[in-house]
């Protein structure tokens, strides 16, 4: 297990997670999301290859409709 930070909360992740796994987790399509690692929004191609590491960071912005 690893430890990062996701939306400031502190998250558990298996060692090979990807940004696809903590979404799936958190039930959030990558549809309608954008997901910055440490400070660099990650092109939503690559979410199932980008593997993360002890200590990042992961910001997860939903995108919301409404008037």
């Amino acid at each position: 297990m690893i430890k990062l930070f996701v939306n400031g909360k502190e998250w558990e992740a298996d060692h090979r997670s990807t940004i696809t796994d903590v979404l799936s987790k958190l039930k959030i399509s990558p549809k309608v999301c954008v997901v910055e690692k440490n400070g660099v929004i990650i092109d939503r191609k690559r979410y199932n290859e980008e593997q993360l590491a002890p200590a990042d960071r992961i910001e997860i912005i939903r995108m919301m409709g409404g008037g």
